[in-house]
């Protein structure tokens, strides 16, 4: 496969639709993830509990049908097991990184994150099970609203923000079908490391193989980029809420230009020039950074968007300047 040109970035930019956090810190200390999700978990069974009527209350204090109860408790619910599966994560990072640093000392980087140094192969149904499981949480919430606005004597706000809640919930099952059409379509990609880690200054030479399915390309984009990782808190109170954000420090984009054809059983050699003076992964810092390469192809159908890590390391396993 030739490429035919290269684009270089060295100003941050926020990267648009991100929504996988590539870190393993939650924010919370593990007994305080714990903790938190289980007020959530507790308090939704507990309004579940009562939506099915297990826990008969007064049903003139009830100012909703049983099933929204019902729903509202399963939203609860699942929200503190989002909660816990985040805690879990973490734990598990945290026994990692005690663990490498014990059988491998003076290798930082393999107490970072559990590389595998031959390469990195992106897990195929992962992103799609995701995009279900938020598609099902979001119809749940916004069936109550749903609710709310057509079925009771709810003001025009009420219905006006519905429906934009329905339209973007339209967007959202979109997005889910794309995704398990993409996880149909393809899967078996992986990505070879030259070698392990790649040191800043150096070439970064890649083995892709490409996933079945893909065939026939228009054009497509190859790219090597460093990323920042972060949470930013937005409003107050009840309100407060964390949204993560990935923001690009550098990248190297390679194009192709013209139309080709990719066989999954012929790899695709790749280079990246990589200036000395670029950040080192730091998948476990409190603010994670971390490189991967991003592979975007313009096929017939559906388009091919897959991102493999890529280990980065300074020597010493720090940051550098």
């Amino acid at each position: 496969m030739r490429l035919d040109r290269m684009e270089i970035a060295t100003e941050p930019r926020r990267l648009a639709g991100r929504t996988e956090p590539r870190g393993t810190k939650t924010g919370f200390p593990l007994w305080g993830a714990f903790a938190f999700g289980g007020i959530f978990v507790v308090a939704g069974s507990l309004i579940v509990l009562v939506g099915t009527r297990v826990i008969p209350v007064d049903p003139r204090g009830v100012h909703a049908p049983w099933w929204v109860l019902t729903v509202m408790g399963v939203v609860f619910a699942l929200c503190g097991l989002g909660v816990w599966g985040m805690g879990l994560r973490q734990y598990r990072a945290e026994r990692h990184r005690a663990e490498a640093r014990r059988r491998h000392p003076g290798r930082p980087e393999l107490a970072d994150h559990p590389w595998d140094p031959a390469g990195f192969a992106p897990p195929r149904w992962a992103r799609a099970a995701k995009a279900v499981a938020g598609a099902v949480l979001m119809s749940l919430f916004i069936s109550i609203f749903n609710w709310w606005a057509f079925f009771t004597d709810a003001p025009w706000m009420v219905r006006a923000v519905t429906i934009l809640f329905d339209l973007i919930l339209v967007l959202v099952l979109w997005e889910t079908g794309v995704r398990i059409g993409r996880a149909i379509r393809f899967g078996g990609s992986r990505l070879e490391y030259g070698q392990f880690p790649f040191r800043p200054g150096q070439t970064v030479r890649l083995r892709w193989w490409p996933a079945p399915g893909i065939g026939e390309v228009r054009k497509g984009r190859f790219t090597l980029r460093c990323v920042k990782e972060w949470y930013e808190h937005r409003g107050h109170g009840k309100n407060r809420s964390a949204h993560l954000v990935q923001q690009e420090q550098w990248a190297m984009h390679r194009f192709l230009d013209h139309a080709g054809t990719l066989r999954h059983e012929r790899r695709q050699e790749l280079e990246f020039e990589l200036p000395p003076h670029v950040p080192s992964t730091e998948l476990s810092a409190d603010q994670p950074v971390f490189w991967e390469l991003e592979i975007e192809l313009d096929l017939p159908g559906l388009d091919f968007e897959e991102i493999y890590l890529v280990p980065v390391y300074a020597e010493g396993g720090g940051s550098s300047p």
